[in-house]
């Protein structure tokens, strides 16, 4: 019971980072042009399905914290629960995962990480930065552009963080419910 509980108060930390982190992307991405393509964020969909799988995680993570202490929501409803939270997971983390890959985050070579994820990282062509010097207008996007490669790899991390700890939920609600059956289930 004090693991279960360890891990659904991770859960709920994890749930609450990813979806800090998916707000912070979307909001940070700058303003669309209303009905165009260009001024839409590239990977939308995928900062989306973040903000999901933060908010679904911490629903279901603060459903488990109930659960932990009121038995009759114990048993199957947690281990459904636990079992679609894990997939769904499973699904954001692998999608952000070969989205964003692996990189440095200041490699700017001519075929670098950031060269290849330009259209994943770079702000919005509408987004203000209040200041007409050019150079420090290129220095504050690319302050920008590091940054949000940054985020997105912290979300991807987190979610991978978040699957593993509703797996592990999912594996002691297995283990509990085939221990009270008298064997394991086959």
């Amino acid at each position: 019971m004090i693991v279960t509980l360890a891990l659904r108060v991770l859960q709920l930390l994890f749930g609450a980072v990813v979806l800090a982190l998916s707000i912070v992307l979307i909001k940070g991405y700058g303003p669309a042009m209303a009905g165009a393509t260009l001024g839409k964020a590239p990977e939308e969909p995928l900062m989306d399905y973040g903000a999901f799988c933060g908010a679904a995680g911490i629903l279901i993570a603060a459903i488990g914290i109930a659960a932990t202490f009121f038995e009759k929501l114990q048993g199957i409803v947690m281990l459904a629960l636990d079992g679609l939270a894990s997939f769904f997971l499973f699904a954001g983390a692998v999608a952000y995962a070969a989205k964003v890959g692996a990189g440095s985050c200041t490699d700017e070579t001519y075929k670098g990480y950031l060269v290849k994820h330009f259209d994943l990282f770079r702000p919005s062509i509408y987004k203000e930065y209040h200041t007409t010097d050019v150079d420090k207008r290129a220095g504050l996007i690319e302050d920008d552009i590091h940054g949000r490669c940054r985020e997105f790899q912290a979300n991807t991390a987190f979610i991978w963080f978040m699957f593993a700890c509703f797996v592990g939920t999912f594996a002691l609600g297995f283990l509990a419910k085939s221990g009270r059956r008298g064997g394991a289930m086959v």
